[in-house]
């Protein structure tokens, strides 16, 4: 039952504006979510001591953290303007109860491995449906020169099909079978990004792709394996983004014209109003340095947030708030790096290894990106917190899959990634 949750819950993040009741987006993922986290936390209890411990106290640190802002935010509700919308930045922690101790807990029963295939398949599938919809115009996915396909803003479905791309790109290259299916789903997420007219999420997923093959030349390297693809990627790489941008030219001139504005040191409509934004924000934190002017606050008539994650934070919920995030984002960008190089120095790879090893280096990139965007975009919002829970869960799930597999705890287990049955 709880496998089922996720798999619904995966499902349903990808349709916020249609999935919401009484008139609030993504409703349903939150019941969902919810429900994940009261059973999943319950067992994820008892299963502690079967976690490497460095698994285990990053997530107590991360919920701990996580835990402090959903405090913070609902005394938030004492003195702010709009005490509902507080509940926004309540939701968006929520997803980390929901989804960190879930994944985990479905992970170590018997067919964990096959579980989690699916958890990701289902990610890859809906990212191919999301993108598909929104080149086709169905639905609410419409498309002028920015599409926020079921989303309520293009660059919330920017951030979702951002952290998607590393994913699909990790399961394209441990795949025996499918390899032209896989590079039609890379394809179809890529020209989604395009059409969502996102600038800043355009750059973060073609770069995202960027450092994920990357990361896996370098490991490919280290381990003097495959030579020719080395080769041939880096001969392709250019051929690859050069298409891409062709692409955004001939799909959305006008998101490549604001783009070429942006990175040739014009004055971009975009930017000029984000600076304004953020110091409007700025202004607003500094004069409610401790309490904020409450979580999910919009900035006056201007904006609904203030499209920056420390800034965001600053400005709802003070200097404890700001401190409090920083903490999360150290913590999430020390064990993220922590299992990069871990993998790509890690002796002894198998093929089992290996697999493990292209999915952390995927679920890493995946994180980054949601990270990255975030400083630009959603500030954390619950329509797109789960795109940042998920990957960080299954990060931790093929980080202690490497663990056990490197100490023979799991050298025998048929590890099957989702490109095997997709």
């Amino acid at each position: 039952m709880l496998q089922a949750s996720v798999l619904l819950l995966v499902v349903s993040i990808w349709f916020p504006g249609a999935t919401r009741i009484a008139g609030t987006d993504g409703s349903i993922s939150f019941f969902l979510g919810l429900y994940c986290a009261v059973v999943s936390v319950v067992f994820y209890g008892q299963l502690t001591t079967r976690l490497h411990r460095t698994e285990a106290a990053f997530a107590t640190a991360v919920l701990t953290t996580s835990t402090a802002i959903i405090v913070l935010s609902l005394l938030s509700m004492l003195h702010a303007d709009n005490p509902i919308r507080t509940m926004r930045a309540v939701f968006a922690q929520v997803f980390g109860f929901a989804l960190i101790p879930a994944v985990l807990v479905i992970s170590m029963r018997p067919d964990g491995f096959e579980a989690v295939d699916r958890i990701v398949l289902a990610v890859i599938v809906m990212s191919v449906v999301t993108s598909c919809l929104v080149m086709l115009g169905m639905g609410d996915a419409r498309f002028s020169d920015r599409a926020e396909g079921y989303f309520k803003h293009a660059n919330q479905l920017g951030i979702a099909l951002s952290a998607g791309l590393p994913l699909v790109a990790a399961v394209l290259v441990i795949s025996r079978k499918y390899r032209v299916l896989l590079w039609g789903c890379l394809a179809a997420v890529v020209l989604g990004l395009v059409k969502s007219g996102s600038k800043t999420n355009f750059i973060v997923g073609i770069s995202g792709l960027g450092i994920f093959f990357g990361l896996y030349g370098i490991y490919l390297t280290i381990r003097r394996q495959r030579p020719l693809s080395i080769i041939a990627g880096v001969l392709t790489a250019p051929l690859l983004l050069g298409a891409s941008v062709l692409t955004l030219q001939f799909l959305n001139p006008r998101a490549y014209r604001l783009l070429t504005v942006q990175l040739t040191g014009g004055e971009a409509h975009s930017i000029v109003s984000r600076e304004r934004l953020w110091s409007i924000s700025i202004d607003l934190g500094l004069l409610h340095p401790f309490t904020g002017v409450g979580a999910g606050q919009p900035v006056g008539d201007i904006a609904p947030h203030s499209h920056n994650l420390l800034i965001e934070y600053f400005r709802t919920l003070g200097v404890p708030g700001l401190a409090l995030i920083i903490v999360m984002v150290l913590l999430v960008a020390t064990y993220l790096i922590s299992a990069i190089l871990l993998t790509l120095n890690a002796k002894g790879a198998s093929e089992h290894t290996g697999k493990a090893d292209v999915m952390v280096l995927g679920s890493a990139v995946s994180v980054l990106n949601y990270v990255v965007a975030n400083q630009m975009s959603d500030s954390f919002g619950p329509s797109t917190a789960p795109f940042f829970w998920l990957p960080l869960a299954l990060l931790m799930f093929y980080r202690g899959l490497q663990r056990s597999v490197r100490s023979g705890l799991g050298a025998n287990a048929e590890l099957k990634m989702p490109a095997a049955h997709a």
